[in-house]
């Protein structure tokens, strides 16, 4: 017979399973269809719970899609964050394609990331407004800080670094976006291991400083 405090933790383990199962299941709702399509009746279905046990944990489907966006900002940061403490500071070109190599597979597992901002950016409201005082104004920041950071030592272009940081950024999540569609039409599948490197290689090529002519 388990005791009391045992009864207790087991429930509050079995209250964070199911938390975690209807974020899970928010975050893919949310990023297939909007804020507006989603409901709570359809994320509790793929949940595998009833509405109302949907409803105990986040008492608004605002509440929900605030909470699936910070799980998602805040694992991407905690990978992304990982690789950088990582980094050999000896070899910044090495660096730089962890670092790049990170986002890649992160937005490779995690697409919805991409998803929930590319909706609230069409909806232009308050949801937006959201995303960029808790996570985008820093991930600005935090970008900008990176591209100068390997400006600085020689192994990125000069530019300005918020115009190098979006296409950058566009360059590294695009090719996942198409990578069905790609593989499809020409038997190439961008969202390989081998694809990765090479565009990863590829585009710190056209990253790197042009060296200077002689008079």
């Amino acid at each position: 017979m388990n005791s009391p405090q045992a009864d207790l933790t087991q429930r509050q383990r079995q209250r964070e399973e199911t938390r975690s199962q209807i974020l899970a299941a928010a975050i893919r709702a949310f990023a297939r269809s909007g804020f507006e399509a989603a409901s709570l009746a359809g994320i509790a279905q793929q949940a595998g719970v009833k509405k109302a046990l949907v409803q105990y944990h986040f008492s608004t489907k605002e509440q929900l899609w605030r909470e699936a966006a910070r799980r998602l900002w805040t694992e991407r940061n905690q990978r992304l964050a990982e690789v950088i403490a990582s980094s050999d500071t000896k070899d910044p070109n090495a660096s730089m394609r962890r670092g790049f190599t990170a986002l890649v597979e992160f937005t490779r597992e995690n697409p919805e990331w991409l998803w929930f901002m590319f909706h609230e950016a069409a909806a232009n409201g308050e949801r937006l407004q959201w995303l960029i005082d808790n996570f985008l104004r820093e991930d600005y920041r935090q970008g900008e800080l990176f591209v100068k950071q390997f400006q600085d030592c020689g192994q990125m272009r000069e530019g300005t670094p918020l115009y190098l940081l979006h296409l950058i950024s566009g360059a590294l999540t695009y090719n996942l976006m198409v990578a069905p569609a790609t593989l499809h039409a020409t038997h190439t599948d961008l969202a390989s291991e081998e694809s990765i490197t090479r565009q990863v290689g590829l585009l710190q090529s056209l990253l790197a400083p042009t060296p200077e002519m002689p008079d």
